[in-house]
């Protein structure tokens, strides 16, 4: 799903595909932090002007609480776990394990994207096994060393699962056409 509040000079955008205040479009994303799931993305400020913050929410009332807060001239781009498992270049570890990720030579593809200048994003999505209790973080990668890699994504401490998708994938639809930002005739929304 890709969505955005982009907006005009006198407040929230009603266009469906557009504001994620609209009831329906909060249900989508309701639906999907159901059962394990995660949303993440990037909130840029004030119409979409510079690179954005990444986030990711596990929870609806945290993710209901950061639209609400936003402003008119804030864009969001929201994306489903569970819609992207395809577009994954690697799925590492269990999101209910309570052990480490030890392994990281499954990281191959994704140091060879580094390495060729590709931007990463990744996905950590964890259930505690006792209480499930669910965690997830989502950040960008971009060239870094085996060591700093497996350092700032916690690897051998961290336990749960993560995805790492190639940006430039994640801003095309199911048939790989580049999804509109809004600042063109929108393309027809995604499910999410």
């Amino acid at each position: 799903m890709t969505e955005s509040s982009a907006v005009n000079q006198r407040g929230w955008d009603n266009t469906p595909s557009r504001n994620l205040l609209l009831s329906e479009n909060l249900e989508l994303v309701r639906q999907e932090l159901l059962n394990d799931g995660v949303v993440f993305g990037w909130h840029h400020y004030c119409g979409g002007g510079g690179s954005g913050d990444i986030f990711c929410f596990c929870n609806y009332e945290s993710y209901y609480q950061a639209v609400r807060d936003s402003r008119p001239g804030d864009h969001f781009t929201v994306y489903s776990r569970n819609k992207l498992l395809a577009k994954a270049i690697v799925r590492l570890g269990d999101s209910r394990s309570d052990r480490p990720i030890l392994n990281t030579l499954d990281l191959t593809e994704v140091k060879k994207a580094l390495a060729a200048g590709k931007e990463i994003a990744f996905i950590w999505h964890s259930v505690e096994p006792e209480t499930q209790r669910i965690a997830c973080d989502a950040g960008v990668l971009w060239a870094s060393t085996d060591e700093e890699l497996e350092e700032s994504l916690g690897l051998t401490t961290r336990c749960g699962e993560f995805l790492f998708f190639l940006v430039d994938l994640l801003d095309e639809d199911a048939s790989g056409n580049l999804i509109s930002s809004g600042k063109y005739p929108p393309a027809e929304p995604e499910a999410l």
